[in-house]
């Protein structure tokens, strides 16, 4: 686990402490934490990032959506959303950017490691699937 990297984007400065200290406490390196879809992009474009954790709000739905989708078309990175709300529309839009979870708020510790350690397994077992081909 202490090889993985993992990206948050949350602009809730305090959640996103209690995330990295969530993954920090599991065995994860300290996990980078951008507040803004521009900065998170520069970050994977940079870093050979292993799974993003996207909190998408109301407010930057569209914006947090659009990032995924330029994540999931030229990064190998797992996608985890999380969300306070869900509704048909919200899953369409998701759905688009082929995410690998999505953790519902108010967070749970053993759902969210649940759901980001299944995320980062089936990202491994598609990478050795498609290598080989």
């Amino acid at each position: 686990m202490s090889d993985t990297t993992i990206l948050i984007v949350e602009d809730e400065a305090m959640t996103a402490m209690n995330l990295q200290n969530w993954f920090e406490f599991w065995g994860y390196n300290a996990p980078l934490i951008a507040c803004s879809e521009k900065t998170a992009l520069k970050k994977v474009q940079e870093i050979k990032i292993d799974l993003v954790l996207i909190n998408i709000e109301l407010g930057n739905m569209n914006g947090r959506i659009n990032f995924a989708k330029k994540v999931a078309d030229n990064f190998d990175t797992a996608i985890v959303y999380i969300t306070p709300y869900f509704n048909n529309e919200i899953m369409q839009h998701m759905r688009a950017t082929k995410p690998y979870g999505c953790i519902f708020k108010p967070l749970e510790e053993n759902q969210l490691k649940y759901t980001v350690e299944n995320a980062l397994y089936k990202r491994k077992i598609y990478k050795r699937f498609i290598a080989s081909k």
